[in-house]
């Protein structure tokens, strides 16, 4: 998975880093200073925001989720997986996606661990979907167009997502129109190509997310706002409703089972 991007590989005393060569100067100890809050920000770990060479770099450190996140919590027995998504970003950047612009990886050993961080340029004005549509009602059907849009940039890419959810999604205002990128691709891979199946388990479990939260997110697209989304996605009109039908049968099954379960 090479991109245009040749990062800079630092090691210095229990760190390795994989840096932009705009931000190599500095070495890696800039990129473990404390950050401040970012509001708004989704994922585990405490995402914030650090300055560095002029730059307002957004961190994100990796924490587990699941079983091991209580035992394991930020603690990694390898720093590839933060190489392995800044590479991934840059790759997706190269193929026309867009995505936050990948800045550096950066892993700390601790004894027998590492803690690792993502860094990526902030993306001014930006908030997660569902925040950007409280925000911003009016552009609530521009908003669906261009999320379907660069969902298709990404599957065409070969984005293979196993945890692919609308915070995923950054929104910005800019002018009249809105522009989207995808942020926090950890686990995720290109592979090419992406098969129908595999892209409408990810595209359902995107609504099953918003189906199971939707009482705690500040907006939720309408059924209309995602048919919407599914016609910048899926441009042939019997393929999108056959699509349509699918999510529909496979969320309602999920949803209900959720609820028999009392989840």
């Amino acid at each position: 998975m090479a991109s245009s991007v040749s990062f800079v590989e630092l090691r210095e005393r229990r760190s390795i880093g994989w840096v932009h060569p705009d931000f190599a100067a500095g070495g890696l100890e800039p990129f473990w200073a404390a950050v401040q809050p970012l509001e708004h920000a989704k994922g585990r770990g405490g995402v914030g925001t650090l300055e560095i060479a002029g730059h307002t770099l957004v961190v994100r450190p990796y924490r587990r989720g699941g079983a091991l996140g209580a035992i394991l919590r930020d603690r990694y027995t390898r720093p590839g997986r933060a190489r392995a998504e800044l590479e991934l970003l840059a790759a997706m950047r190269d193929e026309g996606v867009p995505v936050v612009v990948p800045v550096a990886a950066v892993g700390r050993r601790s004894g027998a661990f590492w803690r690792l961080r993502l860094c990526t340029e902030r993306l001014v004005g930006a908030l997660p979907l569902p925040a950007f549509l409280a925000a911003h009602p009016a552009q609530r059907r521009y908003t669906a167009t261009a999320v379907g849009t660069v969902l298709r940039l990404a599957f065409a890419a070969g984005l293979r997502h196993p945890d692919l959810h609308p915070d995923n999604i950054l929104c910005a205002l800019r002018g009249d129109r809105v522009r989207v990128v995808l942020v926090d691709l950890d686990r995720a891979t290109l592979r090419q190509p992406v098969q129908e199946r595999h892209r409408d388990a990810m595209l359902a479990r995107m609504l099953r997310y918003l189906q199971k939260h939707k009482a705690h997110l500040p907006a939720a697209p309408t059924r209309a706002e995602t048919m919407r989304c599914l016609v910048a996605l899926v441009p042939d009109r019997e393929l999108r409703h056959a699509t349509w039908r699918a999510l529909d049968r496979t969320v309602g099954r999920a949803m209900r089972r959720r609820r028999l379960l009392g989840r």
